[in-house]
């Protein structure tokens, strides 16, 4: 019997809203902004298909997520694993990710995050 491995490389791996420690200028003094990344609080796992799992292999698609302040996201996938079936699967389970937003001076911001998920069957 294979088993399958859902990889998260490198979970977000680049943050489109570079904010952090980033130094303002504001009435002719410096200050400097606390920038906090979103955080993943809830990141559910696929179950890949008898057929995917009999096959082998490896798989890999990249999915952006833009996350609002409140926390309530948007997924979705800007690249394909090559099977629409696996797609879908990776897009439903995204789904159901939540996360704490980013957050700029104790503020939950809106932010954009990317991330690599690999899957492989052994």
């Amino acid at each position: 019997m294979r088993s399958f491995l859902w990889v998260l490389s490198a979970v977000f791996l680049m943050a489109q809203q570079s904010v952090s420690a980033s130094p303002l200028l504001k009435g002719g003094t410096m200050e400097a902004s606390n920038y906090e990344d979103a955080l993943a609080v809830e990141c559910p796992q696929p179950e890949l298909p008898a057929e995917h799992s009999e096959s082998g292999g490896r798989m890999s698609c990249v999915a952006r997520f833009t996350i609002e302040a409140d926390g309530k996201f948007i997924v979705r996938l800007l690249n394909s694993t090559g099977s629409q079936e696996v797609d879908d699967l990776a897009l439903a389970t995204l789904k159901k990710w939540k996360f704490k937003p980013a957050q700029l001076d104790g503020k939950p911001i809106k932010s954009s995050r990317k991330i690599k998920i690999e899957f492989e069957v052994e």
